[in-house]
This record gives C-alpha cells, sequence and structure tokens, in this order.
C-alpha cells in the first residue's frame, strides 16, 4: 500500500508545475552537493562505509537532493543484507522521481532518468510487472529481458540431454583451476587489491582496458601459464580455439545487483567494424555465490532478430564458462540480497586468430595494452604475476560436465 501511495505522489507531482528554489532551499541543497562530492571522493578510494554516511546526510541535508538519493540507494542495494535494505532502496529511489519532479534545479532533474532505470530493474527483479511496465514505457523502453532472467529463475538442467545448438555455441566446467592456482589469482584480483586501485577502477572514470599475450611461445610468467591452461580447457569444447595466435584478458569486480550490458566482444570496442574472438571465457573468482549470472544468447551480429534462446550460468566458485566469441552476451544484476558480503569477481580471457596490440599501459589504459614490462613499469599489481612457476607447466584439466544452470526466454514490453 504504501509503495502505491508513493507512486501516485509521483504521478500527481509530475503534473504539477516544478517549484522555484527559495534562496534556504538553495544553500541547503549546495550544502547537500558539497556531502555528495565528498562521498563520491571515498567511493572512488573504495571506502563504501564512510561514503555511505556522507550520501545518508546529503539526503538530509536537502528534500531536492535527486543525485544524493541515487547514490545512497545505489549504495544500500549494494550492500544490502535484508528485504527491509531492498525496501529502503525502492523508497530512496521514488522519492528522487518525486524530487526530480518537483525541483526547479535541472542540475537535479537530470537524474531523473538514471532513478527511473534503477527502480524498473528493481521492481523488475521484486516481480512488481505493473508498477516497473507502467514506468519503463514513461520512459520511452519498449524491449526488455524476461522476468525470468531477471530475477535469475531459470531451470536448472544438471546432465540434460544433449543439445546441439547449446553445445556449439557455451560450455560450463566447474573446478576449472587448481586450487593453489585459484587462491593465487583470488589474491591479485581481490577487491582491495593494487591491480584495481592502480587502474582508478573504482573512480568510475576508466573506460575498458585489457592485456595482450601471444601464445606462440611458452610461458613467460605464471600469468601465461593460467592463461595457457584455460586456452587448454577450453579447446576441449572449442577445438578451433587451437588456432588461437594471441590471448587477451581483462577483469572485474562489482557489487551483487550490478550487471554488465548485453554486447558482442570485438578488438578495440568495435572501432573501425566489429571483428571477434574465436572463443570467450570467464572464471569465476568470488568465493560465494555474489552477483549475477553471465547470460549467453544465440544471436549474432547480423541476425534480423532479436535472441530466442539463452542459458544462464550462476556465479559459482571456480567455475569456468567458454563460448563462441561471436555471441551476444553479458552480465545479469544480481537479484534479491546476500547474508554474506562480497563482491563478483572475474577473469575473462578470450583467444584470437588476430588481434591488433595497442601500446603500452604506461600511456594509459586501453585496450590489448602490452603486459607491464619489469623494471620499466610504474605498476606494483603485475609482480605477484610474473615469475614461471614450475609446478604449472603441465596442470591437470579439470573432468569435463555442465555443471551450470540454464535458461531461455526474452520478453517484450508492450
Amino acid at each position: 500500500l504504501a509503495s502505491c501511495v508513493l507512486l501516485l505522489a509521483l504521478l500527481e507531482t509530475r503534473m504539477a508545475t516544478k517549484k522555484k528554489l527559495s534562496m534556504a532551499e538553495f544553500k541547503a541543497l549546495r550544502q547537500s552537493r558539497t556531502l555528495l562530492e565528498q562521498g563520491r571522493a571515498l567511493q572512488e578510494r573504495g571506502e563504501a562505509d564512510a561514503a555511505r554516511l556522507d550520501f545518508e546526510k546529503a539526503v538530509a541535508a536537502s528534500e531536492f537532493a535527486v543525485e544524493a538519493r541515487v547514490a545512497l540507494a545505489q549504495s544500500v542495494w549494494d550492500a544490502a543484507r535484508s528485504q527491509a535494505d531492498l525496501d529502503t532502496t525502492e523508497k530512496l529511489l521514488k522519492e528522487a522521481l518525486v524530487a526530480a519532479d518537483a525541483s526547479g534545479s535541472a542540475q537535479e532533474a537530470a537524474h531523473r532518468a538514471k532513478a527511473a532505470q534503477k527502480l524498473g530493474l528493481l521492481l523488475c527483479q521484486a516481480g512488481k510487472e505493473e508498477e516497473a511496465s507502467q514506468l519503463l514505457r514513461s520512459g520511452g523502453f519498449v524491449v526488455r529481458l524476461s522476468s525470468e532472467v531477471l530475477k535469475d529463475q531459470g531451470v536448472p538442467l544438471g546432465t540434460a540431454e544433449k543439445d546441439a545448438e547449446r553445445d556449439s555455441i557455451l560450455a560450463v566446467i566447474n573446478n576449472a583451476l587448481p586450487e593453489d592456482v585459484l587462491q593465487h589469482l583470488q589474491q591479485t584480483f581481490e577487491p582491495q587489491a593494487a591491480f584495481w586501485k592502480e587502474h582508478e577502477y573504482y573512480t568510475g572514470r576508466t573506460g575498458y582496458f585489457s592485456y595482450l599475450h601471444s601464445l606462440a611461445t611458452p610461458p613467460q610468467s605464471n600469468l601465461e601459464q593460467v592463461i595457457h591452461h584455460l586456452w587448454r580447457v577450453s579447446q576441449r569444447s572449442f577445438p578451433q580455439a587451437a588456432e588461437a595466435t594471441h590471448a587477451e584478458w581483462w577483469a572485474h569486480t562489482r557489487p551483487h545487483p550490478s550487471g554488465h550490458q548485453l554486447h558482442f566482444d570485438s578488438d578495440d570496442e568495435g572501432i573501425g567494424g566489429v571483428r571477434n574472438p574465436i572463443v570467450t571465457s570467464v572464471t569465476y573468482l568470488s568465493d560465494g555465490e555474489v552477483g549475477g549470472p553471465t547470460l549467453i544468447t544465440n544471436q549474432r551480429l547480423d541476425d534480423e532478430i532479436l535472441a530466442c534462446r539463452g542459458w544462464l550460468a550462476r556465479p559459482k566458485l571456480n567455475r569456468f564458462v567458454v563460448f563462441d566469441g561471436k555471441v551476444l552476451h553479458g552480465v545479469i544484476p544480481g537479484a534479491g540480497y546476500r547474508e554474506k558480503a562480497g563482491r563478483r569477481t572475474t577473469l575473462m580471457v578470450a583467444f584470437w586468430r588476430e588481434i591488433k596490440g595497442r601500446g603500452s599501459a604506461e600511456e594509459g589504459p586501453g585496450a590489448s595494452k602490452a603486459f607491464p614490462v619489469e623494471g620499466a613499469t610504474r605498476f606494483t599489481w603485475s609482480e605477484p604475476l610474473r615469475s614461471l612457476r614450475p609446478q604449472w607447466d603441465s596442470l591437470d584439466l579439470p573432468p569435463l560436465g555442465e555443471g551450470g544452470d540454464w535458461l531461455e526466454g526474452v520478453a517484450a514490453v508492450d
């Protein structure tokens, strides 16, 4: 009932004339923005709890603080440990919409679309279909993923019968890495590691960045030993991966409700034309089932219709997913809440027949950079990944098996 009352207030506010701020209201909003900026700075340093306190102060400072309410809602959502946290997130986003429609501040009103998009996702995940559809239509959306996808309600197939199309598109393998290799990668890419800080990952200003390695020579580092191992694992399901000459890798660490837009992998993000890898792989390094599943569809770039089938590979520690490099895929935002804290940390490796290297990361982050050169780099994150480990020269391959949960379906908003 409270949700319906707040939605009614939102609709009534949109029909009302925007209010011009008084001098006192303007000063309060300015103070709110100062607190918001302080919180953002803390957030960029990975100090999420301290940032949240400043966001709360920013919201309390002004009833017209739209951006602060969106920031606090996301902070609460990212760390949600209960249904009460999700309810608070929904309330803050609805308050943001009301404030945006009532405020005479164009700067604050500009954040309305972001609030609406976040709220639309949250409502879809909560099964509030009618309310979500109304909000999404008002924002100009005409198509969305099905509720089964957004709520992560796939039907487990386990050791289901063979499916020629599915098996030609992807494979899911559990326990892909030996325990010592897995622990090494977890330490290197743990959320407070130098890798993220030195790439300014948490600022949100760093775009896509990756590193390129040749497969023409034996491994020159323990990272390349891992890459060669994953290459061998990939070839069992996709023999054509043996034709690869280079491996490109990147990594992400994200809170539970954070997803990644559906996209096609391409050299240099498609600049100059789309060029796909042979296969792309994802290795889950997270301890616990945090974050949403990877969605792999049967849609290719030149298809004239949207994907009609898709499969979800849910996060699981040491799970390896490899799929056709030409298909549309992405990460579904994690639904609900998690009682255990953590982030969804993944290592991606794409295997290429042909790809262009693009200089050194010393020039700035970007696609297909060379791995930092020892003794000639300002970075420290690469040091643990250098020295060869003789015991990793010929790692045992994991047993083949599906190991995944799957789901099909895309729904239209009509």
